[in-house]
């Protein structure tokens, strides 16, 4: 039997709450578990899903039946792996996924970019898909690259109970240990990458496909 918790363990505002404080909407990040849709910020304008379509079929979101919720797979179905094989470090993982997944990380920021009002932002455990895509946003907002790598280590605390389930239902619990990796590091090496290889973040949305105005109402 499925069990309903009253809270989420890994929600907070993207970058937390002062870089959001004078913009006209926040923009929040969250894991998706089986609890009471009160466990959400109230009057969310828009609920970003970036699970896939069997992922979604296995656990529904809470707020899936609302009119603010959107199914958006951030992997790309037309690719035949999620990242390549010689990616296995997180951050190569990550890095592979901004091309090979460009069309729904432009797919997830458009529909950032077109809501007005409060937006979630969520996948499974709220670390790596929602990671990357809170990471960009929040360098497109001017935040420092060592807050991003704080922001993306801070999920290690909300899952410590979930990674704890992961691993004793495991057949490969180092690889398990591996995936669960949340350190700043990471994410401050992904967002790195983007610089160095396309000289910002806003370039990058470029790249993927993203119009200025789009990037501008983000």
């Amino acid at each position: 039997m499925t069990t309903t918790s009253s809270a989420l363990t890994n929600l907070r505002p993207v970058g937390g709450a002062a870089l959001q404080a004078d913009r006209p909407r926040t923009v929040y990040r969250a894991n998706t578990e089986p609890v009471g849709p009160g466990a959400y910020p109230a009057g969310l304008a828009a609920v970003i899903d970036l699970r896939r379509t069997d992922e979604t079929d296995a656990v529904p979101h809470p707020l899936a039946s609302t009119a603010a919720y959107r199914s958006v797979p951030l992997f790309d179905p037309s690719s035949e792996v999620e990242s390549a094989a010689d990616a296995v470090a997180l951050e190569d993982q990550y890095i592979d996924w901004l091309d090979r997944h460009r069309s729904g990380i432009a797919d997830a920021l458009r529909a950032v970019a077109a809501t007005d009002g409060d937006v979630l932002v969520c996948c499974s455990a709220g670390k790596d898909r929602t990671g990357i895509v809170s990471a960009l946003l929040a360098r497109h907002w001017g935040d420092g690259i060592d807050a991003i790598g704080a922001d993306y280590a801070a999920s290690a605390a909300g899952l410590v109970d979930r990674f704890a389930r992961e691993r004793a239902a495991s057949n490969d619990p180092e690889g398990t240990a591996a995936a669960q990796r949340c350190v700043p590091e990471i994410m401050t090496t992904v967002i790195e990458h983007v610089e160095h290889r396309w000289g910002s973040v806003d370039e990058y949305l470029r790249a993927i496909g993203l119009r200025d105005a789009e990037i501008a109402a983000l």
